[in-house]
């Protein structure tokens, strides 16, 4: 495949992204197609290619061919956790939407490590949209991506100077969990949640800290498990949570999922739920609604599968309507007592 070049006089495309303060991605996009970016991102390049003589002859500099945007139009997916309600439940609406509207969707995932790869990946791939699933934003990532002028979503992620957000209140959803056990009599309140580079899991422990301090009982570091959500970390939790001498009456899950799993593993000891220890998810997902479950839950009255299909609608009145008018939407939660919690 033939690759496009540029000739450049000792000053690369990389020293220009240095001095603008903005990705190398950028700069190229700005030099090649500047009707897709920013005036004040075109301005500041320019400025920076006039400052440091940046022109078109010397030594030869190599800018990746990329397909023509026209030819296949995708909306990008970045996703926080694979294992995260909100991802789980509202790609599918997602994903059907947009194949409606002649749109493929790719997905990606981050962690620690590729978090710059990805991010640089997405934008450089000229994807016309992009939607983030719980992510943690930093302003470092959040300026890349507006710089780079591409109509994105963020789904219940997390960054507080964005424009476009759909989520839901998870800090309330923490809260509301813890509450619910302090009234039910319960002191020894366990937490066992995601890692906190998930917004979902930082908020709803920040909520259920709230809670507890609010009634004067002692956080416990103890009882405040971080861990990941794969079957064998949630057992180790378990475990870890069986061997403290002042053993948790009552739990709040961070999903519904986990508190499924650890309803699983409980009964499996021989405790009966809830006379023996009381647990409380969050979610309100339609499995732990179920008869033979009755999860007692914290959630939205609107599904997961609508959040995304919102999402994505809004995605689309940005794409094709040019509608860019900031809106940060907070879905409320309530309280669904069922079967797993009871009076200390």
């Amino acid at each position: 495949m033939k690759k496009e070049g540029r000739v450049i006089d000792l000053v690369s495309t990389t020293d220009v992204a240095k001095h603008a303060g903005v990705s190398q991605t950028t700069v190229s996009r700005v030099l090649n197609k500047p009707d897709q970016v920013r005036k004040d991102t075109y301005d500041k390049v320019m400025a920076a290619v006039n400052e440091l003589n940046y022109s078109l002859g010397g030594v030869e500099e190599t800018v990746p061919f990329t397909a023509n945007a026209n030819q296949v139009k995708t909306i990008h997916l970045v996703v926080g956790s694979l294992d995260d309600p909100i991802f789980t439940e509202a790609t599918p609406a997602i994903i059907n939407y947009a194949k409606q509207q002649g749109y493929e969707v790719i997905s990606h995932f981050i962690a620690k490590e590729n978090e710059s790869d990805v991010f640089d990946a997405v934008l450089s791939s000229k994807a016309q949209g992009i939607v983030l699933i719980s992510v943690l934003l930093n302003k470092e990532e959040y300026d890349k991506i507006s710089e780079s002028n591409t109509p994105v979503i963020l789904l219940n992620s997390n960054y507080s100077g964005s424009h476009h957000s759909i989520g839901l209140n998870d800090t309330e959803a923490g809260y509301l969990a813890a509450h619910h056990l302090i009234e039910m009599n319960h002191q020894e309140i366990a937490w066992v949640g995601g890692t906190l580079n998930n917004p979902s899991y930082n908020n709803r422990l920040l909520g259920f800290i709230q809670a507890i301090q609010e009634q004067k009982i002692k956080v416990r570091k103890k009882r405040l498990v971080v861990t990941e959500t794969d079957k064998n970390s949630l057992f180790k939790a378990f475990k870890n949570l069986q061997a403290l001498k002042k053993k948790p009456t009552a739990i709040v899950a961070a999903t519904d999922e986990i508190a499924i799993q650890l309803l699983d593993f409980y009964q499996q000891e021989g405790y009966q739920i809830p006379q023996d220890i009381s647990i409380v998810g969050i979610g309100n997902s339609e499995i732990g609604q179920h008869s033979s479950l009755n999860l007692t839950s914290v959630g939205t009255s609107d599904s997961l599968e609508n959040l995304g299909q919102e999402a994505v609608k809004r995605l689309f009145d940005m794409l094709l309507y040019n509608q860019d008018e900031a809106f940060n939407v907070t879905r409320d939660v309530q309280f669904y007592e069922r079967k797993t919690t009871a009076l200390r």
